[in-house]
């Protein structure tokens, strides 16, 4: 029978990689070059982060998106085996952050690790999560199983398409896909003084290794003595701006909701469509309204952040997405998703969304308490993998204005302001006479199509929108 071991040491000798170095399996052909000289720093650093950046600067090696390779001294297995051995499966995993206000578009992975036999893996699963007020993994993100062409101990994983990150921390884990008669592989960590963000999770549900972290992720000192310590691994891709950035604050004498959305800690996410998570609350909410559109021909995955700035924990905001249009009598109309919790102290809350060829999509801004007077700005990023087809509509910031049903077949109602007066203007720029009744204008008469709304009260304050007539 096999041994299995949860924790394999290394050798004394330490080896040391750049963010650009990589061990490979593969023997490379023997090329008859000049010997590369590196230059090394020769100050102290505070950090092996620190050190490396400042190794590739001297270098002019580019730095991946993200990398910790630091000094290799130790082992943690994060492994799927075989249905005989499933009560030593384990997974290992990661934080990282995004900076704020800037996307991570992540392409592969590379872990670096080591096996205890001569197969190496194939296959192996890769897991994005979030991260949980306890700084452990929590509601996943994304999780593919990846296969290789070619056996690897320390592999380069390509993701299938994409990945989308705003800023805020993430987990990431890696799996790999071995039976026992294949051997163990073991994720590479180091032993140093202090870890980059929070020290590396492990949970182990089978108990085989019989520790402490069976029922939920753990720090991994937690699990075992003296493994606060990080993982190996790189992200690979590109950092880009949001395409399009909303910059607000609800104020008391915005419009009103009836009742809230319930922030049931479920995150939308592109592709699977979130159930309508139901309404809590009793009174009148303030909200502000923003849309965007996707004007490609085929659907869309935006990914949409809110940051509330307000130093004050109480002072929470929540998202939420609408398809088309927005009834604050009905928050279950047109409902497409939210952000799960609130938003504040700064702490950045994401969702995704699927937005289809062609189509509007309203955001709506809300207060979680009633009457809240806020100090400061939130910031809302929306970002998607092609910015062109994603346009943006910022509501007028003295009248947030919003229009239901939308589309319509007949008579549409206006939110957020007392019009006395109202101009509708169809693609072609012409103007249509239009007459306001009781916040109603009635558009039987108007031809299918996409129309301007432009709306004016007794003070002169006007805002614009758009509807569509069906």
């Amino acid at each position: 029978m096999k041994k299995i071991t949860l924790l394999l040491l290394t050798a004394c000798n330490l080896f040391l990689f750049s963010q650009t170095n990589r061990t490979t399996d593969v023997t490379p052909p023997k090329i008859d070059t000049k010997p590369v000289t590196f230059k090394y720093p020769t100050k102290a650093f505070v950090s092996l982060n620190d050190y490396y950046q400042e190794f590739n600067a001297q270098n002019l090696i580019a730095p991946k998106l993200y990398g910790q390779t630091p000094f290799i001294t130790e082992n943690i297995s994060s492994q799927q085996f075989d249905a005989a051995n499933t009560q030593y499966t384990s997974n290992a995993a990661d934080d990282f952050k995004v900076p704020a206000n800037k996307v991570w578009n992540i392409n592969s992975v590379f872990a670096n690790g080591q096996t205890s036999g001569t197969t190496y893996p194939t296959s192996y699963n890769v897991t994005f999560y979030q991260n949980t007020a306890s700084n452990l993994p929590g509601a996943v993100i994304r999780t593919e199983n990846i296969v290789l062409a070619a056996g690897s101990e320390s592999p380069t994983l390509p993701l299938a398409t994409t990945l989308v990150l705003p800023e805020g921390t993430y987990w990431i884990s890696v799996q790999a896909v071995l039976d026992l008669s294949g051997g163990q592989w073991y994720w590479r960590t180091y032993n140093d003084a202090s870890t980059l963000n929070a020290p590396f999770a492990w949970i182990n549900p089978g108990n085989g290794f019989a520790t402490t972290c069976n029922t939920a992720w753990k720090t991994a000192s937690t699990c075992l003595p003296a493994q606060l310590k990080d993982l190996i691994f790189t992200l690979d891709g590109t950092q880009t701006d949001p395409c399009r950035t909303i910059i607000g604050r609800i104020n008391i004498t915005d419009p009103t909701q009836t009742n809230r959305i319930n922030r049931d800690g479920v995150v939308s996410a592109c592709g699977t469509p979130k159930t309508f998570p139901g309404i809590t609350g009793s009174g009148n909410y303030h909200y502000k309204t923003y849309s965007f559109q996707n004007t490609s021909a085929s659907a869309a995955c935006v990914t949409i952040t809110i940051n509330n700035a307000d130093t004050n924990a109480s002072n929470q905001t929540h998202l939420v997405a609408y398809n088309g249009s927005f009834n604050p009598a009905n928050l279950s109309q047109n409902y497409m998703g939210d952000i799960g919790s609130s938003s504040s102290l700064s702490n950045p809350k994401s969702m995704g969304i699927t937005v289809a060829a062609n189509s509007t999509v309203i955001l709506i801004t809300s207060e979680v308490t009633l009457n809240t007077v806020f100090t400061a700005d939130y910031t809302i990023n929306i970002s998607s993998p092609n910015c062109a087809t994603i346009l943006k509509t910022i509501e007028n910031p003295k009248n947030a204005v919003s229009v239901y049903p939308n589309p319509t077949t007949g008579v549409l109602f206006i939110n957020g302001m007392k019009p006395v007066e109202a101009k509708v203007i169809d693609v072609s720029g012409k103007l249509i006479p239009t007459k306001v009744s009781n916040n109603t204008i009635d558009t039987q008469k108007l031809p299918k199509g996409n129309y301007i709304l432009n709306v004016a009260d007794k003070n002169g304050n006007s805002a614009t929108t758009k509807f569509i007539k069906k």
